[in-house]
């Protein structure tokens, strides 16, 4: 599968925080690396995200969650998570409102009580 890598999730942020005349940066490098490398995880030749929704949830609550930009990691998320879609030959077909309640959801929602299963159906059932 085709995800994103770290220079390209930076530039999805410096883009839609740009666009509103924001200045942003990486506050949590880390959590970046984290971010990209965890949807390519395995454990005893297991992917641990299999699934192309799974792919997508994880990298959409993780740039929320680990928060590795100053500003904009809801936008950023969200427009990952359509890129990620489209380069793998689906589309995300989810409602500007749907997506973002989803991304409000995750974000206030402590991680130890976010239901990440619930956030990779709602993107299962939105890939076509």
């Amino acid at each position: 599968m085709k995800l994103l890598s770290i220079d390209e999730i930076i530039a999805i942020n410096v883009a839609t925080t740009s666009q509103n005349g924001q200045k942003t940066f990486v506050r949590n490098p880390h959590g970046l690396e984290s971010i990209v490398a965890l949807p390519r995880q395995s454990a005893f030749g297991q992917q641990m995200y299999e699934t192309l929704a799974e792919k997508i949830g994880i990298t959409f609550i993780k740039i929320i969650n680990l928060h590795p930009f100053e500003d904009g990691n809801k936008r950023t998320a969200v427009i990952a998570a359509e890129i990620i879609s489209r380069r793998n030959h689906n589309e995300l077909m989810m409602a500007n409102d749907e997506i973002r309640d989803l991304a409000l959801r995750v974000a206030k929602t402590d991680d130890s009580n976010l239901n990440y299963h619930d956030v990779y159906l709602q993107f299962e059932r939105h890939l076509k």
